[in-house]
């Protein structure tokens, strides 16, 4: 399936709860459990007596058997006191081993299907919001008022409550010593080498995993937050709405008999793009614009000096000529204004020139009463002036290159 996150530019393409699914029977195919094994009737029966623990009312019940435990518990450590720590084989370790990987086999499939139904969440919550007047006012009450819709269903309280316990330090730091001491025993060395780097890999996977989940969780209730409060669901109401009563419209006239061809007092404007069948589409050829001929190689030739300064200047102002021109006028008059220095040397490289003189007044003249009009030639051969405030060059400008 393909995800394209609304804060990213790239796209994602992952398996699908489905997909997972199909993964995990052509595994057991593959590598099909052959015999129940004792771990597995272990963990049945512990799964089984935990839940009827954690759900019998009686006291009574419950502190005799929490009693019970406390003996088992006494008598195991009077064993270890007498005879010393006995550990399981290593073969009986690896199917415990096994079991777990099992478990951690199912996780990405888990994982994508609690993404799935926070998806399929978001988009009835939408759906209820634009389409569903009843629910739309509740829905549209609980986000304005700040309330996580999407934390709150079943969806995200399952997980909220898994990601809760698994972001708990203790909880977290336990875990991590319990698996590098298992990683630690003699038996890790009868398993294969990518069940290993499995159960090594377990926190990391849970982390991304998890992360993952809560990321997309997180985007999604902020994304919904956003279409109720910038009005978005608004126009969507009116628009499901117009697009009904059109269609309730188009059921009356179906139903009434009219013939198809009949003319009616309408002109509809429709969109200029044609559609076309996907068989006239043709595959991309790269050969078809490959480059048969080969790249000739130019000669280097001899740089021209005064060509390129023509270039140089005709992209960039010429301060050396504009400074000579402004000294000039200067020691020619004694004070000189602006018009003085196109009038006495003509802008040669048009309004350029005018701006470059600008320049220069501003950051070696002075500003003087009235304003007076600068004339200059275009490179076209056009004539043009302007009014602008007179400013005047009283002194010379030392040097004869401006930056």
């Amino acid at each position: 399936m393909r995800r394209s996150p609304k804060d990213l530019h790239d796209e994602t393409y992952e398996l699908s709860p489905d997909a997972h699914t199909a993964l995990d029977y052509a595994m057991q195919l593959a590598n099909p459990q052959h015999t129940v094994t004792k771990s597995r009737l272990g963990t049945l029966m512990s799964s089984l007596h935990t839940l009827a623990a954690e759900t019998d009312p009686d006291e009574t019940t419950a502190i005799a058997r929490l009693e019970a435990q406390r003996d088992s518990i006494q008598r195991q450590i009077d064993q270890i006191q007498d005879h010393g720590v006995t550990v399981i084989a290593n073969a009986e370790a690896v199917e415990k081993a096994r079991e777990i990987l099992n478990l951690i086999s199912d996780l990405p499939a888990d994982f994508a299907r609690v993404q799935a139904e926070v998806e399929k969440v978001n988009l009835e919550l939408r759906q209820s919001i634009v389409e569903d007047d009843r629910t739309a006012a509740d829905v549209l009450d609980n986000v304005f008022r700040g309330v996580d819709m999407i934390g709150q269903s079943e969806a995200g309280k399952a997980f909220g409550g898994f990601y809760d316990l698994f972001l708990d330090p203790e909880l977290s730091h336990r875990f991590d010593a319990t698996l590098e001491s298992v990683m630690s025993r003699d038996f890790v060395d009868k398993l294969e080498p990518d069940e290993r780097l499995q159960l090594q890999l377990l926190m990391n996977t849970l982390d991304a995993s998890s992360a993952q989940v809560h990321d997309s969780m997180t985007s999604l209730s902020r994304s919904l937050r956003r279409f109720v409060q910038s009005r978005e669901a608004e126009s969507q109401q009116a628009l499901t709405k117009a697009i009904n009563e059109a269609t309730a419209e188009a059921l009356k006239v179906a139903r009434s008999g009219i013939n198809p061809g009949h003319q009616v007092c309408l002109e509809l404007e429709l969109s200029t793009h044609q559609a076309k069948s996907v068989s006239s589409w043709t595959l991309w050829d790269p050969q078809d614009y490959r480059i048969e001929e080969g790249v000739e190689v130019a000669e280097a030739g001899e740089v021209d000096l005064e060509e390129l300064r023509r270039h140089i200047r005709e992209s960039e102002i010429d301060w050396q000529e504009l400074t000579g021109a402004v000294n000039a006028s200067v020691q020619r008059r004694g004070v000189a204004t602006i018009g003085d220095v196109l009038q006495d040397h003509p802008a040669t490289q048009g309004v350029a020139s005018v701006v470059g003189v600008i320049t220069l007044v501003e950051k070696h003249g002075r500003r003087s009463e009235g304003t007076e009009y600068l004339q200059w030639d275009s490179r076209s051969g056009q004539h043009w002036q302007a009014r602008y405030p007179v400013h005047v060059f009283d002194h010379a400008i030392e040097g004869h290159h401006y930056e």
